[in-house]
């Protein structure tokens, strides 16, 4: 860890997730203006064993953990870890405390809820993100780079997939998961299918609008569980640019009896008219990535790029560390080295709901939490 400035930003985590650690603990040590203070659970021993684990501070447990953690005048911002379902209600309760919220993905189970987080964040004047992570590496924005630079002409089609085998997804996922549960908001488009969205769409510079959904077929036993193992889809982007993504939390195995692993498939191939890209490990670009540019015209190149050229950064910082770094930046009142626009977030849940309907399968459930009205947010503040 390095030293903190006089008065760092105190972060709260709500749940003491898995996702903790790499996400906002390991990455706010080499920050010094981020403090990891709190950490609320419903289990007081969870709690507990979670804030040794990572040295912090304070706990809170209980049935009211949450509410505390967000009623502490020390906490400046919460990052927010719970199961899908609970991201809208406990994003509006965050910044109707006045704190800020880093938001796991997605940050909603629809666009409507995300539309209100976002829109309430505005009216008070706080930072509200959704946790796409690997847009603000610098390898993610190269990439970019390229393509808007006209380098290889327009493009054509662009190809997102972050698929892990069977074999390997029984070490991450338990039968149990909460990415298995519907009522929970779970099914792999709402988890890992935000990676390969988020990249086409971010790469072609089409995220102001939803893409045209043209097919999805979803894997697993949807017709049962109204959950999405896997799902395949395509779509038509502006500019006639064809697109695709393909997620799935257990690829089955191939040849005989299905026994033979297949290899995670976690690239981004864009096709353009004068060549083509590949960006292998998008989702975790700072722990290993590269990038294959071959022109149809002159020689293939490979390119790896941790660091901005002209910005902030370190070569071991991960894509959460240059998330963490941007989300200080929004709270500072500096320009971050990029930023997502809220109109992309909330396109975003307007694709996967459009994916969902593709599929032949429910839309994720609303939250049943009610926001207090704007007037009444007011009158609660006076």
């Amino acid at each position: 860890a390095i030293p903190k400035t006089d008065k760092p930003l105190r972060f709260g985590i709500l749940g003491a997730a898995r996702i903790g650690p790499d996400a906002l603990i390991s990455p706010a040590k080499s920050h010094p203006d981020v403090v990891v203070y709190a950490v609320a659970a419903r289990s007081e021993a969870k709690a507990k064993k979670y804030a040794k684990t990572h040295s912090i501070a304070k706990t809170y447990s209980g049935a009211e953990a949450y509410q505390q953690l967000l009623d502490d005048p020390e906490i400046d911002a919460v990052y927010i870890a719970l199961p899908n379902a609970l991201h809208f209600e406990w994003a509006i309760r965050t910044l109707n405390a006045g704190k800020h919220a880093l938001i796991e993905k997605p940050i909603a189970d629809t666009a409507e809820e995300a539309r209100q987080i976002l829109d309430l964040a505005e009216r008070k004047g706080l930072v509200a993100l959704e946790a796409i992570h690997f847009t603000f590496h610098p390898a993610t924005q190269r990439v970019k780079a390229i393509i808007d630079s006209g380098e290889l002409g327009k493009v054509k089609s662009i190809i997102g997939e972050f698929a892990i085998p069977s074999l390997l997804s029984s070490l991450f996922f338990l039968k149990d998961d909460i990415r298995y549960q519907y009522d929970l908001g779970g099914g792999c488009t709402m988890d890992m299918g935000v990676y390969p969205l988020a990249a086409i769409r971010f790469l072609t510079g089409t995220e102001s609008d939803p893409p045209e959904v043209t097919k999805a077929k979803a894997f697993g036993n949807p017709e049962k569980t109204r959950i999405d193992r896997g799902m395949h889809t395509t779509y038509s982007l502006p500019a006639s640019v064809s697109g695709e993504t393909y997620v799935d939390f257990a690829m089955p195995g191939w040849g005989p009896f299905g026994l033979l692993p297949r290899m995670p498939k976690l690239s981004v191939r864009v096709a353009l008219e004068g060549g083509d890209i590949e960006f292998f490990n998008y989702p975790l670009a700072g722990a290993y990535h590269w990038i294959k540019v071959k022109p149809r015209k002159g020689a293939a190149r490979t390119e790896k790029v941790y660091k901005f050229a002209d910005g902030k950064g370190e070569t071991s910082w991960t894509t959460y560390r240059y998330q963490l770094e941007a989300f200080v930046d929004k709270i500072r009142e500096r320009t971050p080295q990029y930023w997502t626009d809220p109109k992309t977030t909330i396109t975003q849940l307007e694709t996967v709901g459009r994916i969902y309907a593709a599929a032949g399968l429910p839309p994720r459930i609303q939250s049943s939490f009610v926001p207090p009205s704007p007037a009444e947010s007011a009158e609660a503040e006076a």
